[in-house]
């Protein structure tokens, strides 16, 4: 190895694994500084095809601390891996309730504190306590506004302590404090996800699912321009028997929706629309152009899906599914009693429906899905 050229050396280690990433750090000092460095984990390892994409991650929120299955699009498989655990936290008789991941950082909630950590490095950091907010309603993480390896911002919408609503207070890694970034509409309250995100990302703005006026909707934050935007669903969407999910695939936020045949509680139809983010900033035009289909469920696979669900679960009533963005692909998990994992799949880049392989869980299942993408560059702070 030491006699190969540096070119070489990189071609070579590009492709390792990410376990194999963090291990080989201890081999030698000539390759931590280089599987350490920004440079080689963005610009190198990261556009490896097997790296490019993020990974599909179910968490086990069952067990104390929190284990997860990974789907790598890339070698096709599920697997089982201790790269992403959680086992090096000390909390061990306290339950783990993971808030979302970004920049190869989780963001936990180890009640009354958040925490977060980098599971390929091992580390943690327990965040301050926020300042101005002593409820939460909803949580995430989301990257910096530069590629530093300690820039990313935390996010909390929850009831404020002057009991005057609803507020927005960010933690900026880079100044280590939280800060009032805006308050909520009055008339806007805040759907809580089932398996999926509380909120999503975007182009340094957040999303999320509300009720407003009794109807189903979308409020969006700008968080450098402080600036609120809503819109309600597309009619399909709001179906009380779907429950409408907000998802994000690379720089486009889409939600799904659908419908059921009356009094059977079969899948009938699942839609996708895009968000027009510029539209929604232009005041001149109205919400009902604010919002593209761009797909439809083939019917052949909605006859898959409803007996999958029926074989997962013969006593539902009506079929049930979460969604999560990965990439650019939309992903559906189907749920019953979680003896099984399928997941059917949209590309959004290939314009094309796609079933992942099942895999059979353990007796605990699985319940919260999320997009991780490793970096075992990135640092907690």
């Amino acid at each position: 190895m030491p006699e190969l050229p540096d070119d070489l050396k990189h071609e070579i280690l590009v492709w390792l694994p990410v376990d194999c990433i963090c291990r080989f750090r201890s081999v030698r000092k000539e390759w931590n500084a280089l599987l350490s460095s920004t440079k080689f984990i963005t610009s190198k390892w990261g556009e490896a095809p097997s790296n490019s994409m993020p990974w599909l991650v179910v968490q086990n929120a069952q067990s104390k601390m929190p284990n997860c299955l990974l789907y790598c699009f890339f070698t096709q498989r599920w697997k089982k891996s201790s790269s992403v655990s959680l086992s090096f936290l000390e909390e061990k008789e306290i339950h783990i309730n993971c808030h979302g991941s970004a920049a190869g950082l989780f963001l936990l909630g180890i009640f009354p504190t958040f925490v977060v950590s980098n599971p390929l490095t091992r580390t943690s950091l327990k965040l301050p306590p926020i300042s101005s907010i002593w409820s939460i309603r909803a949580m995430g993480i989301m990257e910096g506004e530069d590629d530093s390896r300690e820039s990313y911002k935390v996010v909390a919408v929850g009831r404020s302590r002057d009991q005057k609503g609803d507020t927005v207070e960010i933690y900026d890694s880079v100044d280590k404090s939280w800060s009032i970034a805006g308050h909520m509409p009055e008339d806007v309250w805040l759907v809580q996800a089932h398996m999926g995100m509380e909120m999503v990302f975007c182009d340094g703005a957040f999303y999320c699912l509300t009720i407003v006026n009794g109807g189903w909707g979308i409020l969006g934050f700008n968080i450098r321009k402080g600036i609120f935007v809503s819109a309600p669903l597309p009619e399909m969407a709001k179906k009380k028997h779907i429950f409408p999910y907000l998802l994000t695939c690379g720089s486009r936020v889409l939600v799904t929706g659908g419908k059921v045949k009356d009094g059977e509680g079969l899948l009938q139809e699942v839609i996708i629309w895009e968000f027009d983010r510029l539209k929604a900033n232009d005041s001149s035009s109205s919400t009902s152009s604010w919002w593209k289909e761009i797909a439809t469920m083939p019917q052949s696979l909605c006859g898959d899906v409803n007996r999958t669900l029926y074989e997962i679960d013969s006593s539902m009533d009506c079929p049930f599914m979460s969604c999560i963005g990965v990439g650019d692909c939309a992903c559906f998990i189907l749920n019953g009693c979680m003896k099984v994992m399928e997941v059917v799949f949209y590309s959004v880049s290939e314009k094309t429906w796609s079933r992942l392989p099942s895999f059979p869980l353990d007796k605990k299942g699985y319940v919260r899905v999320m997009a991780f993408g490793p970096r075992p560059d990135m640092k907690v702070g």
